[in-house]
């Protein structure tokens, strides 16, 4: 038998409505379960590793991580050299401190304040223009080493790398917690991620090596 269009229609039809007719038929729900705690109150005063949830893996046994701290002062040669009384007052005054982060220091008068950020915990600008800069860092992990340290300040100015042994034979300097490396160097500064190159520069800085820090306290 051959239908047409408008009897498939019909008869379509009468099937789609007969399956969306309700259905007399109650089920019974017995079992219930408690709602999950979608919005769990925020947990204060944690560390930004603990607020993402990331775990630092250690040595079995061990709560030690190797730290460097340096100070660093950037800027024309003739300024530095007239900034060199402040930069000693500044080192030689930071210590540790209480609070966040644990160190207290005195600002030369002349400088001034820059924000700080993770990399720089103390920040200043000098000179008439703020053509020079001052910051001091703590670099978990130790960034490398004494002598990667040093290097990447010599290729800053554009000069040749150190081999280990001509960087143990640099000057010694008290400085924080103990005995740092003094480097003084003169050439084309270029700073990290600019293709500026700026003649005649001086750096100086102090570069504390890697000392075992107690992450857990």
């Amino acid at each position: 038998m051959i239908l047409n269009i408008r009897q498939f229609i019909l008869i379509l039809s009468v099937l789609v409505f007969a399956a969306c007719e309700p259905s007399d038929q109650r089920i019974e729900i017995t079992e219930t379960r408690e709602l999950g705690d979608f919005n769990p109150k925020p947990k204060l005063n944690l560390g930004f590793r603990d607020r993402v949830g990331i775990e630092e893996k250690k040595p079995q046994g061990s709560p030690l991580s190797n730290v460097s701290f340096f100070v660093k002062l950037t800027g024309p040669k003739d300024i530095v050299d007239a900034e060199m009384d402040n930069f000693n007052l500044f080192c030689n005054s930071l210590k540790i401190g209480e609070g966040n982060p644990p160190f207290k220091w005195e600002k030369p008068e002349s400088w001034k304040n820059e924000d700080q950020s993770s990399m720089r915990v103390a920040n200043f600008s000098f000179g008439e223009n703020s053509e020079g800069e001052c910051y001091f860092t703590v670099l978990p992990g130790g960034g490398g080493g004494l002598v990667a340290n040093v290097n990447r300040w010599r290729k800053q100015m554009n000069l040749s790398e150190l081999t280990k042994d001509e960087v143990d034979a640099l000057s010694d300097r008290a400085f924080l917690l103990g005995q740092g490396k003094f480097i003084e160097l003169e050439g084309d500064f270029k700073s990290v991620g600019s293709n500026e190159v700026l003649k005649n520069y001086k750096l100086v800085g102090i570069i504390l090596p890697e000392l075992p820090i107690n992450l857990e306290k």
